[in-house]
């Protein structure tokens, strides 16, 4: 026996090391689509009409009603056939009458993660483009603009942590009963544990599902029972995943909604085959939806892993000093092997996601590393109790601690499926030779205790502009960032925010940008390195012909 335990380790071992390398040395995997190619190309100046627009992503997405529009010079929306999209390409035909001028192109989108996308880019007809950044100097490949929100609502991210802690529930105790105390099926506060796991995790199904609707299209979450919002979200990858989980919380009411009814016969292997199962929809209705197979499994051990470890900590909270020693035993085993997958997994997502080390400083970068210390925490606190365990006393202190740990990376995890990992390639900054500006616009935005942001568009028209931002601490004094990310949009004719990289020149960033149209524009500012969490600001902007 201890010869098969041993050969069963290193096998086991392999199979992680494999998986390692093999994630290691393969392709980045895509967490968002990224607008990567359009035709025509952003600042592209025709002779004629085009007779379709094609957009290209990095990854498969979908159409929302009404999120792609063609705006003309004067703000208005023209008629046009309705898009289509194959993969991650969109086809979007044009009328062969359209009069030249300047146009915008303004899509919102919604990646195979289920995370909306959105942006603009621009084009003219026998007439000069209003170029925005990015915009193609030449070359095959058109440049592009991409806007996306960051995170999600609250309502996205509580049903997202609802859905983990339900599945945490059940899956814990079914490891639980099944690999470590058999005789424990009984026990009823058991048989409560996981009744309310599979009730809450259906329950968070059926929300998520609801709320992804009104998340995606950019509305309000008062339209959260709008049967028009929900065959969208159903038609996508996102509510095909979330609709598999749902019928496997189904299945498993069935098989385990009497816990001493999984010990036997072909439940055994049928329960724990539904609760990996679950585990991939969790999985593909996050990151790991939007990246290939092998990736989407490495998702799936994470959510099992996790789940196996803070449910079994949760059993042993409730039935405190009744375990035995035994028992206590086998489930130190269970807990290790999972820690294990959870930190290796944990780490190749890291890596996949993250390729360079100032991504850190990103909202996802940061948010990742509140993450990696609150497991650290966990691990320390695991660490004690399988010392406690050692000395042959019950680690019950010490196993609370760790599932307040769990249950706080759980909430990252919610809020970091919904957030926004770096872009696979930094745009490029347009740098258009401006004469003498005729007029200039200043705004001053609050950076809350730590000062305050000057930005001038100079011209303010839009002919082309110079848009040059300080950055002051309270006395006055400049004031140094690692990054600042600067977006225009206008919500006054439903153009989402269009980024405007910003480069350090002479102890000021700034940046080369041709508004599109005239009109209010809001400007939204963030600003990173300049204390403990990034600084969002915001103010608003005149620009005229």
């Amino acid at each position: 026996m201890a010869l098969l335990i041993t050969a069963a380790r290193r096998m086991a071992l392999a199979a992680m090391l494999a998986v390692s390398l093999s994630l290691l040395f393969s392709g980045p995997a895509a967490a968002h689509a990224e607008l990567v190619n359009t035709t025509p190309a952003n600042g592209a100046q025709l002779t004629k009409p085009p007779t379709e627009i094609e957009m290209t992503f990095t990854e498969s997405v979908n159409l929302l009603p009404n999120g792609v529009r063609l705006v003309d010079g004067a703000g208005a929306v023209m008629p046009t056939p309705d898009p289509t999209v194959a993969g991650g390409t969109v086809l979007w035909p044009m009328p062969t009458d359209l009069p030249e001028g300047a146009y915008v192109v303004t899509f919102r989108v919604v990646s195979a993660d289920g995370h909306p996308i959105s942006g603009a880019f621009s084009f003219g007809i026998g007439a000069a483009a209003t170029v925005g950044p990015g915009a193609a100097t030449g070359g095959e490949s058109g440049g592009t603009t991409v806007g996306d929100a960051t995170t999600a609502p609250w309502a996205v991210v509580s049903s997202r942590l609802a859905g983990y802690v339900g599945f945490a529930l059940f899956a814990g105790v079914i490891a639980f009963v099944l690999f470590c105390a058999p005789d424990t099926s009984k026990n009823p506060a058991l048989q409560l544990l996981a009744r309310s796991g599979l009730i809450g995790g259906a329950i968070a199904t059926v929300a998520g599902l609801l709320v992804q609707g009104p998340y995606t299209a950019g509305v309000s979450m008062s339209r959260v029972v709008d049967l028009q919002l929900l065959a969208v979200t159903l038609a996508t990858p996102f509510g095909a995943a979330m609709m598999w989980r749902l019928a496997l919380y189904g299945v498993l009411g069935l098989l385990a909604w009497r816990l001493s009814g999984i010990t036997a016969g072909l439940a055994t292997w049928l329960v724990p085959a539904s609760v990996a199962s679950t585990a991939v929809t969790i999985a593909a209705a996050g990151h790991g939806g939007s990246s290939d197979p092998l990736s989407l499994g490495v998702h799936a051990l994470h959510a099992l892993a996790a789940g196996l470890w803070v449910g079994g900590l949760v059993v042993l909270i409730a039935l405190r000093r009744s375990v035995e020693p035994r028992t206590l035993h086998k489930f130190s085993t269970l807990a290790m092997a999972s820690v294990l997958t959870l930190v290796v997994t944990g780490i190749l997502n890291s890596v996949r996601h993250l390729t360079r080390l100032e991504q850190l400083l990103s909202d996802y970068g940061l948010t990742l590393v509140l993450k990696l210390l609150l497991v650290a925490g966990t691990l320390s606190a695991a660490a004690v109790s399988r010392w406690r365990l050692r000395q042959k006393r019950i680690p019950v202190g010490s196993v609370r601690v760790e599932v307040a740990f769990m249950v706080a990376v759980f909430a990252i995890t919610a809020l970091l499926s919904t957030t926004a990992p770096p872009p696979a390639a930094e745009m490029a900054t347009h740098s258009g030779h401006h004469a003498e500006p005729a007029s200039s616009d200043t705004v001053q935005m609050s950076l809350a205790d730590q000062g305050k942001a000057a930005l001038t568009v100079s011209p303010s028209t839009t002919t082309g502009s110079h848009v040059h931002l300080v950055l002051t601490d309270r006395n006055g004094q400049p004031l140094s960032a690692t990054r600042v990310s600067l977006k225009v949009a206008n919500p006054g004719r439903d153009i989402a925010p269009i980024p405007v990289p910003m480069t350090m020149r002479d102890g000021a960033w700034a940046a080369d940008y041709r508004f599109p149209l005239p009109g209010t524009w809001k400007t939204i500012l963030t600003v990173e390195g300049v204390g403990p969490s990034a600084v969002v600001t915001s103010a608003e902007i005149t620009i005229r012909d």
